[in-house]
């Protein structure tokens, strides 16, 4: 099933036909006079340097979790990085670069979309990875927009009404917002309900920007060198659920495996 693409809608509608429904939609026309429309990857490593980042190691081009410590990173050199998006295969490394602190600076390119409402809080992430980079099923517990700047990505959602046919790890371990269902080869005989789940799919070009709701579950796969912008909002009415995830999070920590 497709999801619907919309050419700047005013905030009214995007409050009342989308967020208050909890329903994905292609915003267009949004990032239009974005100085970040002109990143690619050579201004990227000339804006931030050569510096050591943070980088999730992928295992056959995916984004995966250790059940009991979550994703696994390690330092390396941004500029090496950038020099091997376009040509790495599978990509051994995937960014996820939070735009604060030493890299605030690159907030002046982006601007913060109308549709963040109600927003206590604000994360915006800078996101960065080469062909076929797969980031696994999972969920957030915030409302995202993501900005697609260059390159295209590919998104399989799934309704937080699919929670059961999407088999999530258990609740012991870090991974339980994420599906143990790999939607490149899924396995009937292990997950048998997954059949009966209903995705939308869209795949998402530069200019464009989506929005994945608290709660709905998604997979990315990029489909050529890709760089992103996202947005986290926190709103008043989620900071309940908020703390009680992190009190599970502490719990689940400190047990066993």
């Amino acid at each position: 099933m497709p999801v619907e693409r919309v050419e700047r809608p005013d905030v009214a509608r995007f409050r009342r036909d989308y967020l208050n429904r909890s329903a994905p939609v292609v915003l267009t026309g949004v990032t239009e006079g974005w100085p970040a429309r002109g990143w690619s990857l050579d201004t990227l490593a000339e804006r931030l340097g050569d510096r050591q980042v943070p980088l999730a190691v992928l295992r056959g081009g995916h984004v995966r979790a250790d059940l009991a410590r979550g994703i696994r990173h390690e330092a390396g050199s941004l500029h090496a990085f950038l020099a091997r998006v376009a040509t790495a295969s599978p990509p051994q490394h995937y960014l996820r670069l939070r735009l604060s602190g030493p890299y605030a600076f690159l907030r002046a390119d982006v601007e913060v979309p109308p549709y963040c409402l109600a927003r206590l809080a604000l994360d915006v992430s800078l996101l960065v990875g080469g062909t076929g980079t797969v980031v696994d099923t999972h969920y957030d517990m915030l409302h995202n927009l993501v900005s697609q700047l260059r390159g295209r990505r590919r998104v399989t959602l799934f309704s937080p009404a699919d929670r059961a046919r999407l088999y999530p790890y258990p609740m012991r371990t870090l991974h339980w917002h994420h599906s143990q269902v790999r939607l490149e080869a899924p396995d009937p005989v292990a997950f048998p309900r997954f059949r009966e789940a209903t995705p939308l799919q869209v795949d998402l070009g530069p200019g464009e920007m989506l929005l994945i709701p608290r709660g709905w579950w998604h997979h990315f796969e990029t489909l050529e060198p890709s760089i992103a912008v996202n947005f986290f909002w926190l709103t008043p009415r989620l900071v309940p659920a908020i703390a009680a995830a992190q009190a599970l999070w502490m719990v689940k920590r400190v047990g066993t495996y």
